[in-house]
């Protein structure tokens, strides 16, 4: 897709002056806190607890760095979920809310199976085949579980994004959505989330082709975070 003179230009904007860009250390050190009683007070009968949930302590934390290692290993439904929890208590930090809305997938029947089936494909195909799986319900496609979610899963499943590889699965979310002035805040179809990655992909041939892309997205994103709010 051809990206709009308009988008690329909100979006430059957005992103400030080149030379102020964060590192790779500083988006990959993202570090959240959540805790673990809003997971487990709410837990599924009948499914095992991860053991990204059997440390004691009540309040824990998770990077970035951290989710990439955990995606390097996803092969059983067991690993899947515990994956996925670690991803989302990222995601939700603090937020009893968004914790909520985070256990309420795992509910669903068949979520370690098609968690498993929708991360096997983040992490081997392109991110818009990731994106297509877990956005198709005869896919992987659970109910509750949406874009602002699920492309976080794509993002660390697939690995340390480089400098070269400039369609790397990214987040989407509602801030990074309204840091670009999108009136469509959430539910994008698959071709708007190729869309996005276009848009990433034009802006870093502009702003910082030495960095990788996910620079660009950790930037859109704190545009318009307000402190202490959720990742998701």
């Amino acid at each position: 897709m051809a990206v709009s003179p308009e988008n690329l230009s909100v979006a430059l904007a957005v992103l400030g002056s080149p030379e102020e860009a964060v590192s790779t250390d500083t988006v990959w050190g993202q570090t959240e806190i959540f805790y673990r009683e809003r997971w487990t007070k709410r837990w599924p009968e009948g499914l095992s607890l991860p053991w990204f949930l059997e440390r004691e302590e009540s309040a824990l934390s998770v990077s970035r760095q951290r989710l990439f290692e955990l995606g390097e290993s996803v092969e059983t439904e067991e690993a899947a979920v515990s994956f996925y929890v670690a991803v989302c208590s990222w995601g939700a930090g603090t937020s009893a809310l968004q914790t909520s809305r985070s256990v309420r997938p795992l509910h669903e029947p068949g979520a370690p199976e098609k968690l498993l089936e929708g991360l096997k494909v983040a992490s081997t195909e392109s991110a818009v085949d990731g994106y297509s799986t877990f956005n198709n319900y005869s896919q992987a496609r659970i109910k509750y579980l949406g874009p602002a979610f699920f492309t976080k899963l794509l993002y660390f499943a697939a690995g340390r994004p480089t400098p070269v590889d400039t369609r790397h699965p990214l987040i989407l979310d509602r801030r990074v959505a309204m840091a670009l002035r999108w009136k469509n805040t959430d539910g994008w179809s698959t071709a708007e989330y190729s869309d996005y990655l276009d848009l990433v992909e034009a802006l870093h041939e502009r702003w910082r082709p030495d960095l990788p892309t996910d620079v660009i997205e950790y930037t859109l994103f704190h545009a318009g975070r307000t402190p202490n709010a959720p990742s998701i």
